[in-house]
């Protein structure tokens, strides 16, 4: 019998998704959803979505990954100063291979996953900044080199700019930088349902 090994931070991220996934589920069930946030009754929104990207692996030679990836979090009802903008905590999994030109044709996996905190700036037309941390591993496939990878695990921050879709939910564009060894670039699209 073949034994299947999965990687240990999708492992992880995917435990981390189904745990919010079943709170989001029985707060839907439950007769009043209100819980204390800021010492104060905040209903707030639960968001789920996905994420089409390209990691930059920020080495000499262009090494661009392509990425896909999905996001679970949760929106605060209640507004951040005058501005009326909203903060979330977020989790995000991103994971994607490519074969590299650069690199000998060699394949690159790529997985990471996102623990962060976000400011949205009020109105259709908005912009975010978030921060947090990210835990990322990269495996290397070359004929010549062989097999290699590596995992960091750092801060990470970034910046991005938003639509917001009546209140279905939102489009987003944002770049994502990770502060560790990894030094990861990630510019994504995202689409998030609020609900």
């Amino acid at each position: 019998m073949k034994y299947i090994q999965t990687k240990p931070l999708r492992n992880i991220a995917l435990s981390a998704i189904i745990a919010l996934s079943g709170m989001a589920s029985s707060l839907s069930h439950a007769n009043d959803n209100r819980g204390p946030f800021f010492g104060k009754s905040a209903p707030g929104k639960w968001i789920i979505g996905g994420k089409i990207s390209k990691v930059d692996l920020n080495q000499a030679d262009s090494v661009d990954v392509d990425a896909a990836g999905i996001v679970l979090g949760y929106e605060f009802a209640r507004s951040i100063g005058n501005a009326g903008g909203t903060s979330t905590v977020e989790i995000e999994y991103i994971s994607g291979d490519d074969d590299i030109d650069s690199l000998g044709g060699a394949n690159v996996d790529v997985e990471v996953a996102n623990l962060f905190f976000t400011y949205r700036s009020a109105g259709t037309l908005y912009y975010k900044v978030k921060g947090g941390l990210s835990a990322t591993e990269i495996e290397v496939n070359s004929a010549f080199d062989g097999r290699s990878s590596a995992s960091e695990t750092g801060l990470a921050g970034g910046i991005g700019l938003g639509y917001r879709v009546g209140d279905l939910g939102v489009i987003e564009l944002e770049y994502q930088l990770d502060a560790s060894n990894a030094d990861l670039g990630i510019l994504s699209l995202n689409g998030l349902l609020e609900f």
